[in-house]
């Protein structure tokens, strides 16, 4: 993870700014589902989810400077099985940013929230995703064809996925173990 990283949690105020960047034409084009431009919504929405055990989220800093959007879902808590989501809002930001910013985010969803595995759908004509979930560490095991249906048309869907066991070896090539809270982990 580059060394000016980091990562807070995100608060009501920033509801503006995370609609903004969800709503803004280059996030929700990949984005599989859409969401109303409603601030108060959009607030509520972010209180409800910082109560939730089963979700996760923090705002991605460049050198103090909020820039973009991670969350953790755990989608079947027995089994410890979870999905991330990753995106960078601003327009400005170094471009290795799109690789490494998921080190936190796997750090903090294995070794933080203890998952055991993450599966990521990615739609099939995001390319620069489907090769980060790669260059992460990623296994990618199928296409759901015509699965998802974005503007009126359907589209295929990639499915990746990656274990705790198999992060711990990977993300070696990172060099940096830290989460979210900036703790160093196993």
């Amino acid at each position: 993870m580059l060394k000016f990283l980091s990562y807070r949690r995100p608060t009501a105020d920033d509801a503006k700014l995370l609609l903004d960047w969800r709503t803004a034409p280059h996030i929700t084009r990949y984005m599989l589902t859409d969401v109303p431009y409603d601030i108060e919504r959009q607030k509520a929405w972010i209180e409800r989810t910082n109560q939730r055990d089963d979700y996760q989220h923090a705002i991605i800093r460049i050198e103090g400077r909020d820039v973009g959007y991670a969350s953790v879902t755990v989608t079947d808590k027995a089994s410890q099985i979870g999905e991330i989501g990753v995106y960078v809002g601003a327009m400005d930001v170094p471009r290795e940013l799109s690789a490494y910013n998921f080190v936190g985010t796997l750090n903090h969803a294995f070794f933080t929230m203890g998952l055991h595995k993450l599966v990521n759908h990615v739609i099939a004509w995001n390319d620069r995703t489907v090769r980060a979930q790669q260059f992460n560490g990623y296994r990618h095991v199928g296409v759901l064809k015509d699965h998802t249906l974005k503007d009126g048309v359907r589209h295929d869907l990639h499915i990746f996925e990656q274990s705790a066991e198999e992060w711990r070896a990977f993300r070696r090539k990172f060099h940096d173990t830290r989460n979210w809270d900036g703790i160093e982990t196993e």
